[in-house]
């Protein structure tokens, strides 16, 4: 609802009455400044806190000069810096026995793991982990399980001692995610020890049951962490809301960021993102280099330029690279960025796509294959295996960096160097799981205990064997495209094995930070089953050939477990 803009020309001891929309007249204005703060119609003061209020005024001691808060982010500030040097106060000396450099570095090390899932995924996801995060906290999911190691590693060493606490609240305030509603309201977070000038990236969600964001309550929280780096917003796509207020408004605070990079906000009307665009690109935040927009795609958009209504964008002096991404139905176009022309820097030309292709696509026209003769970076889910790849590379002669994503329909993985484009200097590939998952419900429930685990050893065994052939043979393809005459300008190589195939095959894998992986050589196969190294297994590479030859090429090679929902899932 928006305020009544209709108000009548008022005396200095008459207020107006929002919410019946009438004149109130008082004896005096203190008393008619005072009854405006209870009579709004949108962001009033409730009038329960009235008599609190009130005392406050007429304690003798309240001097109104001595308040000196410039708005409500300084006094959420000034709050949370008195909570956090209360506990600083204590000493940053540790009286554990445990050297200091030692703590600093154990400490470092675990924020840094943490740092670096998050960080991964946010790319991945283009900014939002908030939709992602939300379903992934609903099941349990790689993702969450490994952020959740993380975060409860440092929480249990900030519960050992105070001088603990203060070096891993920052590690922990590395990252905030809201999820707005009525139960939950944003104003419960202003406060919030944990966020300050260490805290990088902010998501907000706002919630279906939840009061509209206010401008102030979002502006004060962001006055909270003037580091911030990158800040991502979903607004709730059926509420109604006052854009012309808001966006404004939101895009003022913004501006006063000057470390903000990375810009994301989810929408789903073209009311709300054109007022953000224009809003954005007349007051831009000093450093923003990327800006992603995330929402319904148009089926037939596929343009080699940045489109009409996100052009306002391009006259922000730093961006690098503005991007749309489809978050509906599969379909063949995903996503799409444009970066600065290195040629012309008041040009931006596309950059990346996001495809999903299958064996049946259908005819395609001339813009499709213009995009993908002109884009740099390929993000190409594939199914229809060697035919398939190989028509879309065909026609993707500039392509500097593909990300490969295995179809989970389809078990057997093509011969790469049949298809890969000489040109490619990065490659990724995320396989689907090998296997199915182990069901116990095939097990015959009337057997006994030891019976039962007589015959998960079998199964286990059964599905580590061909596991280790499937990577063989892997191993074996993937070697040949990394060869020089093959891929001569390659610099980088990233396999990703999904999660659920490591998770059912610990006798094969270890993983020791949760990320890279290793394959195990196990001396007594039935007296490993944890995924941990022992006396009994020694770690390998995962796929040997290929780490051989990228290492002989100088190249990068790692492989590690897939934690990011993909479309093969």
């Amino acid at each position: 609802m928006v305020a009544n803009t209709n108000i009548p020309q008022l005396e200095p001891n008459e207020c107006f009455d929002e919410i019946w929309g009438a004149k109130v007249r008082f004896d005096n204005p203190s008393e008619a400044l005072l009854a405006q703060l209870f009579l709004k119609d949108e962001d009033a003061i409730p009038l329960s806190a009235f008599n609190a209020l009130l005392s406050v005024i007429r304690d003798p001691s309240f001097d109104a000069k001595e308040a000196k808060f410039k708005d409500l982010g300084d006094f959420c500030s000034t709050v949370a810096s008195s909570r956090g040097g209360a506990v600083t106060r204590r000493g940053w000396e540790s009286n554990t026995g445990i050297p200091e450099v030692i703590l600093e570095g154990a400490l470092g090390v675990f924020g840094e793991e943490l740092k670096g899932v998050w960080d991964n995924a946010r790319r991945f996801y283009h900014g939002d982990m908030l939709l992602e995060g939300r379903r992934y906290e609903e099941v349990d999911s790689s993702l969450y399980d490994t952020l959740a190691t993380w975060r409860y590693t440092l929480l249990d060493c900030a519960l050992v001692h105070s001088s603990w606490l203060v070096r891993a609240r920052p590690l922990l305030g590395y990252y905030h995610r809201f999820y707005a509603s009525d139960r939950y309201p944003l104003t419960r977070s202003l406060t919030n020890p944990s966020m300050g000038t260490w805290t990088r990236d902010l998501q907000i969600k706002e919630e279906e049951c939840s009061s509209l964001l206010l401008d102030k309550v979002v502006n004060a929280l962001l006055c909270r962490i003037p580091n911030l780096r990158t800040f991502h917003l979903q607004t709730f796509h059926y509420m109604s809301r006052d854009y012309d207020i808001f966006l404004p408004e939101l895009c003022a605070s913004l501006s006063s960021l000057a470390n903000l990079e990375e810009f994301s906000f989810s929408f789903s009307t073209f009311e709300e993102v054109n007022l953000l665009v224009q809003r954005l690109s007349e007051t831009p935040p000093p450093n923003l280099k990327i800006i992603h927009f995330l929402g319904e795609c148009s089926k037939r958009f596929a343009p080699l330029h940045v489109p009409q209504w996100l052009s306002p964008l391009t006259s922000i002096a730093s961006l690098r690279s503005v991007g749309i991404h489809h978050d509906g139905k599969r379909r063949f176009f995903n996503g799409f960025i444009w970066s600065r022309s290195l040629a012309s820097s008041n040009r931006f030309e596309l950059d990346e796509l996001s495809i999903w292709a299958i064996e049946n696509t259908p005819d395609l026209d001339d813009n499709v294959f213009e995009a993908l003769h002109a884009t740099n970076r390929l993000n190409f889910t594939c199914r229809g295996g060697q035919a398939t790849a190989g028509w879309i590379l065909d026609n993707c002669p500039s392509l500097r960096s593909l990300s490969l994503i295995g179809d989970s329909q389809e078990t057997d993985f093509f011969e790469l160097a049949e298809v890969l484009p000489s040109s490619i200097e990065e490659l990724n590939i995320s396989f689907p799981p090998f296997t199915k998952l182990i069901n116990t419900r095939d097990y015959d429930s009337g057997g006994t205990e030891d019976e039962f685990r007589d015959y998960m050893e079998t199964v286990s065994l059964t599905s580590a064997k061909e596991v280790s052939s499937r990577l063989n043979a892997l191993d074996l393809s993937i070697h040949r495209a990394l060869r020089s005459g093959t891929s001569p300008h390659l610099r980088g190589v990233k396999i990703y094995i999904h999660a659920d195939t490591v998770a059912e095959n610990r006798n094969v894998f270890h993983s020791p930070n949760h990320r890279l992986l290793y394959r195990k050589r196990v001396k007594n196969p039935q007296l490993v089953g944890t995924g941990e190294p022992s006396s009994n297994s020694t770690i390998a590479p995962v796929l040997p050939f290929c780490q051989q030859i990228c290492h002989e090429r100088g190249i990068f090679f790692s492989v590690e477990v897939l934690l990011l929902k993909t479309e093969m899932d």
